[in-house]
């Protein structure tokens, strides 16, 4: 095989290049301080780092979700600690009253005060987020959730969904809570068992339920829809009470006493009625033919039990049977404002969840971003001793290389055989 002195030079020609690539490449890595200067020079190398990289960027549109949705759910948490303090003046005020003793001109000044935290519960349940969406509305942020009608009744505009915001892989999170739940539907009464009298009673007693004492009961008169009537008659010179179940308004033409009596006896003043898993305490001293009305499952909007408690505190008291009645409106009010306390102060335990579980969850993704960026500088970032010996065995080898390659075509075969 014959090798032309033009091959020859060409071949050295190739590989004195080649060695300058290498020494080019090095010098990058030692300007850049890496390895991975583009796809070509690591192929397999930069399929990681492009995974590492959208790895890295979901994890940072989550954080940025989940600092979201803290916000967000910061300023729920925030306007529900204010309902709660309003809702213990609306307490303190009622409580005021419902003494037997109040006069006429606090009974007033009591009414200001509770139309004036009328309007600032309507506010707060109006409550906007920084982007100007209404939290309580649900998925209809973009209006008022609630809204004040010319008859003084507050409707809601909104539904019962709630915005949901992705904080991890696979998990999103409710970043609000409908104002359906917190606002309209609180339970009402003691445990969601409201207790109101008669319009024509003319006895001393107004009724408060005592306590449950069989749940499962009270439930499933819940979900049937059951109510009961309580009325006292005289047996000579015994008072006497009766319980009757059905469904429907007692008293009212729609009303269905379904299972007839449930409990009935001879009343002793000062004794609760006792029925059906339900404690019925009578304050003061029922009249024959009184009657009250006991409503498992009751529920009432914080809105309309402040109006309640506006018009007890409107009610005349001129008279005993008048001032009973006021009596028992404002224990129902009282009740009810009890019920949504607690209804509010279970709405901030479900944010405060929220809250703990985002707090969990960016713990975790900031620890796999920093983890991610970590392998993406492993693979990119040159380990210096490394790169300077290979520089330097690179650049001694195309040194001796040239200085060959210069000599070489110098050479011919004709310079030795001509004298």
């Amino acid at each position: 095989m014959r090798i032309s002195t033009n091959e020859f030079l060409l071949g050295s020609l190739n590989d004195l290049l080649a060695q300058q690539q290498n020494v080019n490449q090095l010098d990058r890595e030692i300007s850049t301080g890496e390895t991975m200067l583009d796809a070509t020079s690591d192929p397999g190398g930069a399929a990681q780092v492009m995974g590492l990289a959208n790895q890295i960027g979901q994890l940072s549109y989550d954080t940025a979700n989940g600092q979201a949705a803290t916000q967000s759910l910061q300023t729920s948490v925030s306007a529900l600690e204010q309902v709660t303090n309003l809702l213990g003046q609306l307490q303190t005020t009622a409580s005021s009253i419902a003494n037997g003793t109040s006069t006429a001109t606090e009974r007033l000044s009591a009414v200001g005060s509770a139309q004036s935290l009328l309007q600032q519960l309507v506010q707060l349940a109006n409550t906007q987020n920084s982007n100007g969406g209404y939290i309580f509305a649900g998925s209809k942020s973009a209006g008022p959730a609630f809204t004040e009608l010319a008859s003084g009744q507050v409707v809601f505009n909104g539904d019962a969904s709630s915005n949901q915001l992705q904080i991890g892989p696979s998990l999103s999170i409710n970043s609000t809570i409908s104002g359906q739940g917190v606002f309209m539907n609180a339970p009402a009464g003691t445990q969601g068992v409201a207790v109101s009298a008669s319009g024509t009673n003319i006895g001393s007693a107004y009724a408060l339920v005592g306590g449950i004492t069989s749940l499962s009961q009270v439930t499933a008169a819940s979900f049937a829809g059951t109510e009961y009537d309580i009325s006292f008659a005289q047996a000579g010179t015994s008072l006497t009470y009766k319980v009757t179940s059905g469904t429907g308004t007692p008293g009212s033409a729609g009303y269905n006493a379904t299972s007839g009596v449930v409990a009935s006896g001879a009343y002793t003043p000062g004794s609760a009625v006792a029925f059906r898993g339900i404690d019925v305490n009578m304050n003061g001293t029922p009249a024959a033919g009184d009657s009250f009305v006991v409503k498992p499952g009751s529920t009432a909007s914080l809105f309309q039990t402040v109006q309640n408690l506006v018009a007890a505190l409107q009610m005349p008291q001129d008279t005993p049977a008048e001032t009973t009645l006021a009596q028992q409106a404002l224990q129902n009010a009282l009740a009810n404002i009890g019920g949504a306390q607690t209804n509010v102060l279970s709405a901030q335990a479900t944010l405060g969840t929220s809250l703990t579980e985002i707090q969990s969850v960016q713990s975790q993704t900031s620890d796999q971003s920093a983890g991610a960026t970590e392998q993406i500088s492993n693979l990119q970032s040159a380990s210096m001793p490394q790169v300077l010996a290979s520089y330097s065995e690179s650049l001694t080898a195309l040194q001796a290389a040239e200085l060959a390659f210069s000599k070489i075509q110098n050479l011919s075969l004709f310079n030795d055989l001509l004298p």
